[in-house]
């Protein structure tokens, strides 16, 4: 499913990124995701209609947040 994510590399404009099948489930606020070797954390999202967006912070030090949960959301994570 393709998803227009704000806030990748801190910018303000949407960069659109597939989704891995099946984990509209999983997605939910304060998650952690890697993408580029950069670690985010999802601050809102939408993922119905024909606007799906994900809203993302950059964590410069994620090893401050070990019970933090991390997911593999991108299909193409590089």
């Amino acid at each position: 499913m393709p998803v227009r994510i704000f806030g990748l590399f801190g910018q303000h404009h949407g960069l659109e990124l597939e989704l891995r099948q099946n984990l509209t489930e999983s997605i939910r606020r304060e998650v952690f995701f890697d993408y580029k070797k950069r670690c985010y954390e999802i601050q809102s999202f939408s993922l119905t209609g024909s606007r799906r967006y994900i809203n993302v912070r950059q964590i410069p030090n994620p090893g401050l947040y070990p019970s933090k949960e991390r997911l593999q959301i991108l299909s193409a994570a590089v």
